[in-house]
């Protein structure tokens, strides 16, 4: 657990250091450009970088939340009635096969649900990603879904549905078939993380841009009415 700790440490060391270059600087203005623009048409408040302690905001977690993110970029508002917030956070994460380090970048988008109803903590995951999240997270486990219906061999080759055995169904009910053809075709590689009445959105991208913003936005307000509208009918 030292030498991992070590490690963690040698490598946000690194992180803040090449952050710090005149060429990372410049990208990252220019970032913070084009989610500004996004934050102002949209109505949202941009508030740029923002730190874990910080209690003036609040901290988006997920299974990308740990000790050693970084956020940069970050802002909140609503928008069709939806409190939405948006940061980009990039980390350090150890592959449990590999035991090596992965550098990631994540857009990360949220929606908060009106449902009241209590959902199944859930994880859909391209499996391009799945090291990534088997790093970061450890409570979920793969599972086997289509008890209820039939799933788009498309979408089963191209996603995992992680989540606790027990919740299944429950699982299968939030997640459709039908939800998941729309994920498999308009999502792209974006994973979805639902947790206390939450919707994450997660894309592996540094360099936003405005049409990226966008179609997260419409995906996400896509995919939180859908799921409002199931458990409140």
């Amino acid at each position: 657990m030292a030498g991992l700790a070590r490690k963690r440490l040698i490598a946000r060391t690194k992180r803040v250091l090449r952050h710090m270059t005149p060429g990372h600087m410049v990208r990252s203005r220019m970032t913070g450009g084009v989610i500004k623009r996004f934050a102002d048409q949209m109505g949202m408040v941009y508030f740029g970088s923002v730190h874990a302690g910080d209690d003036d905001h609040r901290l988006i977690r997920g299974h990308t939340v740990s000790h050693s993110h970084i956020d940069n970029h970050y802002c909140v508002g609503s928008v069709h009635g939806y409190d939405i917030a948006v940061v980009l956070r990039n980390d350090v994460v150890l592959t449990a096969r590999e035991q090596r380090e992965q550098r990631c970048n994540w857009l990360i988008m949220t929606i908060d649900l009106h449902t009241s109803t209590d959902l199944p903590h859930l994880y859909v995951g391209h499996r391009n990603r799945d090291a990534a999240f088997q790093a970061s997270f450890e409570q979920l486990v793969p599972l086997y879904i289509g008890a209820l219906g039939r799933y788009p061999r498309a979408f089963l080759d191209n996603y995992t549905v992680y989540g606790h055995a027990t919740h299944t169904i429950a699982i299968e009910q939030t997640i459709t078939p039908q939800i998941a053809e729309v994920i498999m075709s308009h999502f792209d590689h974006a994973s979805i993380e639902i947790e206390d009445d939450t919707v994450y959105l997660y894309v592996e991208n540094a360099r936003p841009t405005s049409a990226d913003l966008e179609k997260l936005l419409s995906n996400g307000l896509w995919l939180a009415c859908q799921i409002d509208e199931k458990y409140n009918t």
